[in-house]
């Protein structure tokens, strides 16, 4: 299903937020949107999201401008102000919040186990914000596509945390893989030292988003002592 923005703006109380922008995602795709860090990130994502209505332009999900259907299938991870966690929280505490939203047992068992099944339990006690970055992201996205109508990640400047561009854009092609349209706002810098061709805010004309080919299917592996009992059963 593709997500559609043609045009959209943003004004602000003194100045524009967002300059007319038009980008697009569908499934399997990635894009980065880039633009100057500040409100202009956050003013995309909601627009993006259905939170916000633009001021020009339209959004579309698969062919329709319908806010509560782009607020249930697109959802905003991370953004500064809106989606981000408090700090001073716990982890558990913040687990067992976004479990709670996505229709999940929340309880104190089913956060410490969700935690253990994301190889992220010795983080349970920690307050969110010693969090290292990869970790927080990756967290916040994995809590994110545990929500079943979502079909669109919007993940928000998440170079505003540091770290290596690479272990988030790593990320995103995954969840790509998995068949989430996937949009990163991010700075310019980290574009070009991922050496990605970006969309920007501000323009119409953009590049194609990055097609992320599927995740292949496991084969199951036969012992070699199962495939000769087979072997038996067929010729008798």
């Amino acid at each position: 299903m593709e997500l559609e923005a043609a045009g959209i703006s943003v004004r602000g109380p003194h100045a524009p937020m967002l300059h007319a922008t038009s980008v697009s995602v569908a499934d399997h795709q990635l894009v980065l949107l880039t633009g100057y860090p500040g409100a202009g990130h956050v003013a995309a994502s909601l627009a993006l999201s259905g939170r916000l209505k633009p001021d020009t332009g339209t959004v579309r999900l698969g062919g329709k401008s319908d806010l509560a259907l782009l607020r249930r299938r697109v959802a905003v991870v991370d953004t500064p102000g809106i989606t981000e966690p408090d700090d001073a929280l716990p982890v558990q505490t913040v687990v067992g919040e976004e479990l709670a939203i996505a229709g999940r047992k929340a309880g104190r068992k089913a956060v410490l186990e969700w935690l253990n099944e994301h190889d992220a339990a010795e983080h349970a006690d920690k307050r969110f914000e010693h969090l290292p970055v990869a970790v927080r992201t990756r967290l916040l996205a994995e809590l994110t596509v545990a929500r079943p109508d979502v079909q669109v990640i919007v993940l928000t400047m998440p170079d505003r945390h540091g770290g290596d561009p690479h272990g988030w854009y790593e990320l995103g092609r995954g969840l790509a893989a998995d068949g989430y349209g996937v949009i990163v706002t991010c700075a310019d810098a980290s574009a070009r030292l991922l050496d990605v061709k970006a969309a920007r805010m501000g323009e119409i004309d953009q590049p194609d988003p990055i097609q992320v080919a599927p995740v292949a299917p496991v084969e199951p592996v036969i012992p070699i002592e199962e495939e000769e009992e087979e072997e038996v059963e067929a010729e008798a």
